[in-house]
């Protein structure tokens, strides 16, 4: 609920759901909490969001939105895919590019049956870097 709350009041129009909550400001602590969370590998414990973490975000926050029906919304789908290019760069400046690909893995019941029986893993994405050509020179 406090994401929901915080994209709602990032959306604007529906009050301050996040701040009225006394959330405001809290999310560095939260990702912080995140950084070392007992469930995240060891190896990676303490660390900041590397690239394979973000767009493993990205393709489950598109998945949910996905199962909640968001992606029948153009307007809204489109307003939602910019706000995540926007916002995931702050942890991730690699991450961008990879917003609408991430977006577009979860249509494909092949990939989600995958990643459940890959014991809810993204083999595909795990320690992959940027990839050249996902960044034109010019």
């Amino acid at each position: 609920m406090r994401l929901a709350d915080w994209i709602t009041e990032k959306m604007g129009g529906e009050g301050t759901p996040a701040t009225d909550k006394g959330r405001a400001n809290k999310r560095e602590w939260q990702h912080i909490k995140a950084y070392f969370a007992p469930k995240r590998d060891q190896t990676r414990q303490g660390q900041r969001f590397q690239l394979d973490d973000c767009r493993t975000w990205m393709r489950l926050m598109f998945w949910s939105a996905r199962e909640e029906g968001l992606d029948k919304f153009p307007m809204f789908w489109n307003w939602f895919l910019e706000f995540i290019s926007f916002y995931i760069d702050i942890y991730q400046m690699t991450a961008p590019p990879y917003v609408k690909r991430d977006a577009a893995w979860s249509i494909k019941k092949d990939n989600i049956e995958k990643y459940l029986s890959d014991n809810k893993l993204m083999r595909d994405i795990i320690g992959v870097g940027p990839l050249p050509e996902d960044f034109p020179q010019g």
